[in-house]
């Protein structure tokens, strides 16, 4: 159906009636975490394995809501305790 994540944000844009692709991008990553918490981690990377490689990026870059809760609180963490997290550190991207 689709081929490229902005032909994705696109249609969603087009769809919910909305101004922006950001504001298409951030309501599907909203719901495929939401649809990846449900389905779980195994049915979540055969979806990743039969889409096309540009959706599929995007569609693994989207953490688990627990996981970006998790995230959140690791990083208010280091904001309250004054540290930094170390220059090399890798978090996960967001979508796209």
């Amino acid at each position: 159906m689709f081929e490229t994540r902005k032909e994705f944000l696109l249609e969603i844009k087009a769809r919910a009636g909305l101004e922006s692709l950001e504001e298409a991008d951030r309501l599907a990553q909203i719901v495929i975490s939401l649809v990846k918490a449900r389905i779980g981690p195994e049915l979540s990377e055969e979806i990743a394995r039969r889409i096309s490689q540009d959706l599929a990026m995007g569609w693994r870059s989207i953490a688990l809501p627990q996981e970006a809760m998790e995230m959140q609180e690791m990083m208010f963490e280091l904001e309250e305790e004054g540290t930094k997290p170390p220059p090399d550190a890798r978090y996960p991207p967001e979508y796209g």
